[in-house]
């Protein structure tokens, strides 16, 4: 999706809201879960959120459990901020902090690695 600064600051309103409702609203347990980020079409219709935890499969399961609560969400949502159309929500499981685990796991083994070699001077 295309980011302009009315998309971003829509989608801060809309991250902001759906932390509250997250909060206080779902009587759902989501479990150690965040909002990473929260992308906005240019006609502000339909909204992508990135969701990531701690544990990849428990986080998979809540991004499931909230597509099938969408609706209610979006109910929520409208509820919470003021624009003229309540945007489709999408929840996206976001992979961004498991591929930075992965890097910094391979970085530390080459380092390890490095550091068995014997030095040639």
């Amino acid at each position: 999706m295309k980011k302009t600064r009315r998309t971003s600051r829509v989608g801060e309103m809309v991250r902001d809201a759906l932390v509250e409702i997250f909060r206080h609203d779902l009587k759902t347990d989501l479990g150690f879960t965040s909002i990473t980020e929260v992308e906005v079409s240019p006609d502000l219709h339909f909204a992508r959120v990135y969701i990531s935890g701690l544990k990849e499969e428990e986080t998979r399961e809540t991004v499931d459990r909230l597509q099938d609560l969408r609706g209610r969400v979006r109910k929520f949502l409208g509820g919470r901020i003021r624009l003229r159309y309540t945007p489709e929500l999408d929840f996206v499981y976001d992979e961004t902090t498991m591929r930075a685990s992965r890097i910094e796991e391979i970085l530390m083994q080459v380092k390890r690695e490095e550091g068995d070699k014997p030095s040639e001077e």
